[in-house]
């Protein structure tokens, strides 16, 4: 299902050269910044009809990236020891994830997040900020 090689073509200037050779020559991870755009990307997925509830929405960040690295490294993305013990798929932290990610699509009016069943609803707001990358939050 998965890939096992890919190729990347980098371009960047030469000042930050030294960095990114040192991440092929050294190995060091690369970790997820999917944090920072999960609202948009929820919402794209809510308007496709791929996720319409918080169920759904835990379940596809499962496929990310960013749910890898918190498993791998869950101190960097505020996981603390207790916590991976407890809930070793980090279930609970991915519902709080799209918790959080749902609220702030609902109060920018971009879906409707009905908080007791767990439902999403798409809004005309939401479809015109997938279809555009619009962000209302910059």
């Amino acid at each position: 299902q998965y890939d096992e090689f890919g190729e990347g073509i980098l371009i960047t200037s030469h000042s930050e050269l030294h960095y990114y050779l040192s991440l092929l020559n050294e190995q060091l991870p690369i970790e997820s910044q999917y944090i920072k755009k999960m609202a948009d990307n929820l919402n794209a997925e809510i308007v496709l009809g791929t996720v319409q509830n918080v169920e759904e929405a835990v379940q596809w960040l499962g496929y990310t990236y960013l749910y890898v690295r918190m498993l791998r490294s869950p101190h960097l993305y505020s996981v603390d020891s207790s916590t991976l013990e407890s809930d070793s798929v980090l279930e609970q932290r991915r519902v709080d994830l799209i918790h959080s990610a749902a609220s702030t699509l609902e109060k920018h009016n971009m879906i409707k997040y009905n908080r007791q069943s767990g439902t999403f609803q798409v809004t005309d707001l939401g479809v015109v900020a997938s279809h555009y990358y619009i962000n209302p939050r910059e």
